[in-house]
């Protein structure tokens, strides 16, 4: 027997303000998957080496991705408020931090960007889409210089 293949990890410099708004977008997409009301068409194409939570077995493999996915960037990031005063003066205007994650995380990340980004305009906040495109856009580009694709597992 053969031991899993270690993901390959991927990583960013990223504008801590662009990942505190992945963060909001994966904490709705979670939720959203646990609820069934986002579509599950990435089901049974996930590679979930990167989820390892025991806990979160009974979960839906999206939303336990989407845990692995933030619980990363809360261990990568230095300096989280632990209240929301804190939020307050952090992070500093142009503040950015290293955060690596496996090709399956990245896939997911600019999936549910894209996806919110359609609710998003549907709801016509076209503001909030185009920031969530621009982003998905800007990770996508900078991965796949380092040779990922979104269908990285």
């Amino acid at each position: 027997m053969t031991a899993p293949a270690t993901p390959v990890r991927y990583p960013l410099q990223l504008p801590i303000s662009d990942w505190l708004f992945i963060d909001a977008t994966m904490e709705h997409h979670i939720r959203s998957s646990v609820d069934g009301t986002v579509p599950s068409e990435l089901e049974d194409r996930l590679d979930m080496s990167a989820a390892t939570d025991p806990d979160l077995a009974a979960l839906p493999k999206v939303a336990r991705l989407g845990f692995s996915i933030r619980r990363a960037g809360w261990a990568q990031i230095p300096g989280w408020p632990h209240d929301v005063e804190g939020f307050k003066t952090w992070p500093a205007p142009g503040q950015t931090a290293p955060v690596t994650l496996a090709g399956a995380q990245w896939s997911l990340i600019v999936h549910a960007l894209h996806h919110w980004a359609d609710v998003d305009e549907g709801l016509a906040d076209t503001e909030t889409a185009a920031r969530s495109r621009a982003i998905a856009a800007d990770v996508s580009h900078r991965l796949a210089a380092q040779g990922w694709s979104p269908e990285t597992r």
